[in-house]
């Protein structure tokens, strides 16, 4: 029961996020939205144009400061919410791409897949590093982070097929 908790824990915070993000599309103005969506994934404004090195960076940034929130104490709390905050990212960028006219067959093969898993791949790291209320550890044991390479791998590998995608198969 605790584990279809978390599952169902997150994929709440991933879907209040995105719409979210949907909604800050409609009151952001438009220049706004391209420089937050340009720190985000460049790609989605830039298009093919535009290197790799930025979504990398993203995503090891996230997965950095999310750690170095973990770590301590007070700030402990920021984690989930630094996780809702790219899902947050993920709406606002995919209601950009639609706004401007993309193509739904891009849309649907390269963007939305691969950002909804890396989501709640980086929701579970979340997680993890900061379990929800009804996941705590009981006195004396410690969280369990054997899962923590693991998700780092699979999210570096959903980011590798990502590109690959956007690089050969969308051009």
């Amino acid at each position: 029961m605790v584990r279809s908790l978390s599952f169902i824990h997150l994929f709440i915070i991933l879907a209040v996020s995105y719409i979210g993000g949907a909604l800050l599309y409609r009151y952001m103005p438009a220049v706004a939205i391209e420089r937050v969506i340009t720190l985000y994934d460049a790609r989605v404004v830039g298009g093919h144009g535009v290197g790799y090195s930025r979504p990398i960076g993203t995503s090891a940034l996230f997965f950095i400061v999310t750690f170095a929130l973990a770590s301590f104490n007070k700030t402990r709390f920021l984690v989930l919410f630094f996780g809702a905050l790219k899902c947050v990212f993920f709406g606002l960028s995919s209601s950009y791409l639609l706004g401007s006219g993309a193509k739904i067959m891009a849309y649907s093969i390269w963007w939305f897949p691969f950002q909804f898993i890396s989501c709640f791949l980086f929701l579970m790291y979340c997680a993890i590093l900061s379990p929800p209320y009804f996941m705590n550890t009981t006195l004396g044991k410690r969280r369990n982070t054997r899962a923590l390479p693991t998700i780092i791998g699979l999210s570096a590998a959903v980011l590798a097929i990502e590109i690959i995608v956007f690089r050969f198969i969308l051009q």
